[in-house]
């Protein structure tokens, strides 16, 4: 079974979704503990869109492309959401730890 690590980018299937919840097969940050990622049968992610909105802080952070990840993004922080990992198709990338405490910062300015 692959264990998944807090950083990596990953492509994954929201299908089907409700309402204004974030659709399609896109990629997603995890943001779950390592720990739980390797207990549990879900992992916490925020999708990412290719769409890019500029000046929407806190609820989008975005980051450049990268190996992986073919587009500059923005990262969705008020779609955060637990997924099985029966959604995920693959690993694509990873953010540095600096992108990731940005992005936690303003997951606490949301919730």
């Amino acid at each position: 079974m692959t264990v998944y690590k807090r950083r990596e980018i990953i492509l994954v299937n929201l299908y089907p979704k409700k309402g204004s919840e974030m659709g399609k097969i896109r990629p997603a940050l995890i943001m779950s503990d390592d720990m739980d990622n390797e207990e549990l049968e879900t992992l916490i992610v925020l999708p990412l869109s290719t769409q890019l909105i500029d000046d929407v802080t806190p609820y989008r952070v975005r980051i450049s492309k990268r190996d992986g990840l073919e587009y500059e993004s923005d990262v969705l922080i008020h779609q955060i959401r637990t997924i099985s990992k029966t959604r995920v198709i693959k690993l694509i990338s990873q953010i540095s730890t600096k992108e990731y405490e940005q992005i936690k910062s303003a997951l606490c300015q949301v919730v």
